[in-house]
């Protein structure tokens, strides 16, 4: 018996087959877990998209007022951009979305639970934010993701979160939407002298057919020398965006017409595009910046006049801001994820 014991133990056939289907499980386990790891990081990408999306676009909205901040409108737009997306196939049914004031000393790493209230008080530290956090887990979007090959080393599901943050930072005006620019080009001497005013001072800006130092009727985008242009111009505002740049285009001669239309804006603040001091009439004139202009008069007798004011950090309904463009009072807020 020994013997044969002995012979047993020294016998080698079949060892290598032995250790091949040990390494087959191994192998066979590890590429399983790459399977469901793999689903893991697709399913955290899709939900990482989607609340960049929401916190993008209720950012984007807090700056479309009036008022400014936009608190119901971003968390509407918020909700509305992250919800397009899909998780694992399906389309997302919910997510958290808060909206307040974020800190600029936080970390994404350190930060709290809770963005500052929508009643704190803003200062240069302290912006208007949105944060959005979109999960598969437990009650939200289906539950967490079921593992196909988990449950062979004891799990079953997992819950996957993603979280962003976006601010409504606001900087110099560099683009107005449609609407909100007034076809009176405005030379930039004349602004540097009056803006920034406290308090703001009142003044007239004619023609530059009769002063100088005024300003020009202009039609935009478009080359045109009539009064029914600019008298739409007057009543609806640029018909597409404008930015600083742009080319626009200055009317020659003046109508008593336009000055007595231009009284129909009285109440309302509107942004001028700013101009070279040496612009020509029946030419175009690049956009150097905007400026808001309050309109408390207008005049179409023999002096031909528009009465306001310049105004002073004035946030603009869905202007876009960015750094570096000369700031004349008007202020965009800049949607900017927070790193």
């Amino acid at each position: 018996m020994i013997k044969l014991w002995g012979r047993f133990r020294q016998d080698q056939s079949g060892g290598v087959a032995f250790w091949a289907a040990i390494s087959f499980i191994a192998l066979g386990g590890m590429a399983a877990l790459a399977v469901d790891i793999g689903r893991l990081a697709v399913v955290k990408s899709e939900c990482q998209k989607a609340a960049d999306a929401g916190a993008l676009a209720g950012a984007r909205s807090l700056s479309l007022g009036p008022p400014y901040p936009n608190w119901i409108d971003a968390q509407n737009s918020a909700q509305n951009a992250a919800t397009k997306n899909a998780i694992n196939g399906s389309l997302i049914t919910s997510c958290q979305i808060q909206v307040g004031y974020w800190d600029y000393s936080w970390k994404q790493t350190t930060a709290p639970a809770n963005l500052l209230s929508t009643g704190t008080i803003p200062t240069a530290q302290l912006v208007p934010a949105v944060r959005v956090t979109v999960s598969k887990a437990d009650g939200q979007n289906g539950g967490p993701l079921l593992m196909l090959f988990g449950p062979l080393l004891g799990v079953t599901s997992e819950a996957v979160h993603a979280q962003t943050v976006a601010c409504s930072k606001l900087e110099p005006v560099n683009s107005v939407s449609s609407g909100m620019a007034f076809p009176l080009a405005t030379p930039e001497t004349f602004v540097k002298q009056l803006w920034g005013k406290d308090p703001p001072e009142t003044f007239r800006i004619g023609s530059a057919y009769h002063d100088p130092t005024g300003g020009q009727w202009t039609s935009f985008l478009t080359q045109a020398n009539d009064v029914p242009t600019i008298r739409e111009l007057i009543d609806s505002g640029n018909p597409g965006p404008l930015k600083v740049g742009d080319l626009i285009w200055i009317e020659p001669g003046t109508k008593t017409t336009l000055y007595n239309e231009a009284a129909t804006r009285i109440g309302d603040t509107v942004m001028l595009p700013v101009v070279p001091d040496d612009f020509a009439t029946h030419a175009t004139a690049p956009v150097l910046a905007f400026v808001p202009f309050y309109i408390s008069g207008a005049e179409g007798g023999d002096d031909k006049y528009i009465e306001g004011h310049f105004v002073n950090n004035y946030t603009v309904p869905g202007g876009i801001g960015a750094e570096g463009t000369t700031s004349y009072g008007g202020l965009a807020g800049t949607p900017k994820l927070i790193d």
